[in-house]
């Protein structure tokens, strides 16, 4: 029995070997090619047969899934009574907003060197009784660093206030002895505050009396 070759050529002289089986070891049966009859005595499989039938059961559930899906949108679009897109939203044509009226222009405050005088009291002090003896002097001090605001009585026990005075400060007033005496001082930044010390000396009525206070913002000397 001749070997079948593709194409239906006949086989080359002395091909197959005498006595040995065809295909050679190692090479596919002749059936696998197309067109090449199976040799008598094997067995067809089916495997060729069982992939195909899977491959075009693959092919058919995709499709039937593909197609669900664009009628299933296209059924959601056609039910849902919303619109797609909204409305543009107009700006009002009266929001309450009325522009500001065109008034007289605020004039600039004028840049000037701040003053280089020392301070003044608020008024003139009485620094002894316009009238009768005046036996007691009292000499009020106020000493530290930087500046510091100044309140006292007077010869006549009228308060006076120093804004701003430069430390150390000093006066001395004379009184009948029932004058009333104090003085207390204030420092000008209470987050810097630094030691302020006040002292109040009496003298000419008996033994000298000296009261003498330290802060560090805001101190009073005065007698009990």
């Amino acid at each position: 029995m001749g070997w079948p070759t593709p194409g239906g050529q006949p086989p080359a002289a002395g091909w197959p070997p005498p006595g040995t089986g065809w295909p050679p070891p190692g090479y596919p049966p002749p059936y696998a090619y197309p067109g090449y009859p199976q040799v008598p005595g094997t067995t067809t499989t089916s495997s060729g047969r069982v992939v195909g039938i899977v491959v075009a059961a693959v092919v058919a559930l995709v499709l039937l899934v593909c197609g669900c899906l664009c009628v299933g949108g296209l059924w959601l679009g056609s039910t849902n009574p919303d619109s797609v897109a909204e409305d543009p939203w107009v700006v009002p044509d009266d929001d309450g907003w009325t522009p500001p009226s065109a008034g007289p222009l605020i004039p600039e405050r004028p840049t000037t060197r701040p003053s280089t005088a020392a301070p003044t009291p608020s008024k003139k002090p009485i620094t002894r009784p316009t009238s009768g003896p005046a036996p007691v002097t009292v000499v009020y001090e106020v000493t530290g660093s930087g500046t510091a605001d100044i309140a006292y009585y007077d010869a006549e026990s009228d308060l006076m206030h120093v804004d701003g005075a430069t430390l150390p400060w000093r006066t001395t007033i004379r009184t009948n002895g029932q004058t009333r005496v104090m003085v207390q001082a204030t420092g000008p930044d209470i987050n810097n505050a630094t030691p302020i010390d006040c002292t109040v000396t009496i003298s000419g009525a008996g033994k000298p009396v000296v009261i003498k206070e330290r802060g560090y913002y805001g101190i009073s000397c005065a007698p009990e």
